[in-house]
């Protein structure tokens, strides 16, 4: 299949000698290659996902009920999987037979089958079931549920096992939002975005109770998050306004804020070159964060509206963005190089 070049003018990549941002280098971090049409997808996105041995990206089109899966050599739609109700979050994991997908409906998660994309089991996670994070090293698999997404009063934080969905551990977090979390394996401590606290709940990993609160002045509708040990900081994205928070991953006190783009449901850090990704309703975001406690803007892609989900794929030097349908253009997936 011929690879989609119709969205190639609606999207514009901003000057990077442009006043106000830092970088200096002769040619831009992000570069636009290729877009992946998703034929009859409405609608927008949630989350993506890698398989770095098949080479294909697996994306929950929260708004149509399916994942849709594509071939990342090829840059062609291979399958859909229909059957879901509001899909969120995927864990793929090299040699795993199984795929591992949350849906905020009724029983609506599941597992399917690696290979025939065919589901295998229904997953009786908590009603709403949403972000996940995978502990590779106690092959564990934290998900947040409940709350105001599904009416009710408070969230439930669990801990599943990622090959069979067995529910290790299930506590009830006094929170509305449950946004997506970090782990620190050295403190054995879960960070968890309480986004209508504004606020993040750090939570001892094994039992899944409260340690502390830490608010974060400032901040309503924090979202995406990343746990940075070797510099002890946590960077947190709040939605409305955007902003980059970069916290004392011990204290919690705030180190340095920066605006982002407002709404991003992504982010992502390249450790190697000190980078961070973050889309937003509008734009995408490169960030040098190379120096501990400074944080600055080194490009900016003007990208299409609630185009918010992205993924960075560091060893094949690309990021994906997520373009949801509208009536300018059709739901496809944009690749961009990183230099």
């Amino acid at each position: 299949m011929k690879v989609s070049t119709f969205v190639f003018s609606t999207i514009v990549l901003t000057s990077i000698s442009m006043a106000g941002l830092g970088q200096t280098e002769s040619r831009p971090i992000l570069r636009l290659s290729q877009s992946i049409e998703l034929p009859n997808v409405q609608g927008g996105f949630d989350h993506l996902a890698y398989d770095s041995v098949g080479k294909r990206v697996f994306v929950a089109a929260e708004d149509n009920g399916s994942i849709e899966v594509i071939d990342l050599q090829k840059a062609v739609r291979i399958a859909n999987i229909p059957g879901f109700q509001s899909p969120h979050s995927i864990l793929v994991r090299p040699g795993s037979s199984t795929i591992l997908v949350t849906d905020s409906g009724p029983d609506a998660s599941a597992l399917v089958n690696s290979v025939t994309l065919k589901k295998t089991r229904q997953l009786k996670l908590a009603l709403g079931a949403n972000c996940i994070l995978f502990d590779s090293q106690r092959k564990r698999l934290y998900v947040t549920a409940g709350g105001d997404r599904v009416h009710q009063s408070s969230s439930i934080l669990q801990s599943i096992n990622p090959d069979t969905g067995e529910i290790v551990k299930s506590v009830t977090v006094n929170a509305l939002h449950l946004q997506p979390m970090a782990l620190d394996l050295a403190t054995n401590r879960l960070f968890v975005n309480l986004a209508d606290q504004n606020a993040v709940g750090i939570f001892n990993a094994d039992s899944l109770q409260r340690i502390s609160t830490w608010k974060i002045p400032g901040c309503k509708k924090n979202s995406p998050i990343i746990f940075d040990g070797e510099h002890h900081r946590l960077f947190v994205v709040c939605g409305d306004p955007g902003v980059l928070f970069v916290l004392d991953s011990d204290s919690g006190s705030v180190k340095t804020s920066i605006p982002t783009p407002p709404d991003p449901d992504d982010m992502d850090l390249d450790p190697s070159a000190n980078r961070l990704f973050v889309p937003g309703d509008g734009s995408l975001n490169v960030y040098d964060v190379s120096r501990s406690n400074h944080v600055e803007l080194i490009q900016r892609v003007a990208t299409a509206k609630d185009a918010k989900t992205g993924l960075l794929l560091p060893g094949q030097r690309r990021y994906l963005l997520a373009i949801p349908s509208s009536k300018a253009e059709k739901a496809h997936i944009d690749v961009f190089d990183v230099h």
